[in-house]
């Protein structure tokens, strides 16, 4: 228990002190009371006159102070204390309001940016690939739209100029030239589109991780996970693309998480490398026999013919010891087989 039970009822320390021996006795003198409390005479005094103020003592006809009923004199007091919390309550709830508007709230404008026409759409993804400084992280997937732009139209070091509204993990535009040169690139890759990109593993950049999905439901680009980009309707017939610039809010940390979700449950596809051509060649069939793809859609993405891409699998069987394709996967999955974070060591 607190030594001043009654501080926040707005007692003095001395009364604060002085009431609860008032009430255990049937009078006391002043200076008996100054005694108990280790006082001076004098402020023993003003003690018991603040009490009397409030109701809760007397002065006898003997001169001795004489305890009042506490509900009598401190009842009101608790009443107007609990009345100024709760108007202190809701001033703080008020005040809290105002600075989250000023200092944290975003207007809807301020959030979300719609950028319209081809051209707005282009420079403002091209601005905001050519700022980032950290990470791109990009969903990319198939335009069903005839004439639709392509899921991955300019891959880092792969040369190919992006469409309208395109995603690229290069930049667009005069601004490109300032992207970080070890900027980390994480694309994630609907594995209907995978066909399409051809021998992208090859083209990429080093800092560029490619994943492949089953279904990947949006495209999107999050810049150093401050800016989301998203192209609105792309699957639709509209006269002119429509991109959602989404700045920093609790709509930007879903986005974010969403990313972080489906790459986490991704497929790696695996970067060849020239020292070991059979080997990246056996890893990048592994990870499209991970994600689904059949033996013919294999064959047509690595330009190699159906026989060859079998002769693979089965000597990956041979390797890990198992029976089926089935086993193979579980295989690669147990001991990281596809794991594109790894050094060349672990391979």
């Amino acid at each position: 228990m607190t030594e001043r039970p009654f501080e926040a009822l707005g007692l003095s320390a001395d009364a604060d002190r002085a009431y609860p021996l008032l009430i255990a006795t049937r009078g006391v003198a002043g200076r008996d009371l100054a005694r108990k409390l280790g006082v001076s005479p004098e402020r023993a005094e003003a003690a018991c006159q603040e009490l009397a103020s409030r109701d809760l003592v007397r002065l006898g006809p003997d001169g001795r102070w004489y305890p009042l009923p506490p509900q009598s004199g401190l009842l009101p007091l608790v009443a107007r204390a609990q009345e100024q919390l709760r108007y202190g309550r809701e001033l703080l709830d008020r005040l809290g309001v105002e600075y989250q508007r000023v200092h944290e709230g975003h207007r809807a404008e301020e959030i979300v940016q719609v950028v319209e026409g081809a051209a707005a759409v282009r420079r403002r993804v091209g601005e905001a690939q050519a700022q980032a400084r950290a990470e791109l992280a990009i969903l990319a997937r198939p335009s069903t739209r005839p004439g639709g732009d392509d899921v991955l139209a300019c891959p880092a070091g792969a040369g190919t100029a992006p469409g309208p509204g395109t995603f690229t993990t290069a930049g667009a535009g005069p601004t490109a030239d300032a992207t970080p040169p070890r900027l980390l690139r994480r694309v994630l890759v609907e594995r209907a589109g995978l066909e399409a990109l051809g021998d992208l593993a090859s083209a990429v950049a080093d800092t560029t991780h490619i994943r492949v999905a089953e279904r990947v439901p949006v495209r999107m680009c999050i810049a150093d996970r401050a800016l989301a980009l998203l192209p609105l309707a792309t699957d639709a017939p509209l006269p002119d693309p429509v991109l959602l610039v989404i700045r920093p809010s609790g709509l930007l940390d879903a986005l974010t998480t969403l990313f972080d979700t489906l790459w986490a449950a991704g497929v790696p596809l695996v970067r060849p490398d020239p020292e070991r051509p059979r080997d990246a060649l056996r890893l990048r069939i592994l990870a499209m026999l991970v994600s689904g793809s059949t033996d013919a859609a294999m064959a047509r993405s690595l330009g190699v013919a159906v026989r060859t891409v079998q002769r693979h699998i089965a000597a990956m069987q041979r390797a890990a010891g198992v029976d089926n394709r089935v086993q193979l996967v579980w295989h690669a999955a147990r001991h990281n087989w596809l794991d594109d974070s790894r050094s060349e060591d672990d391979r």
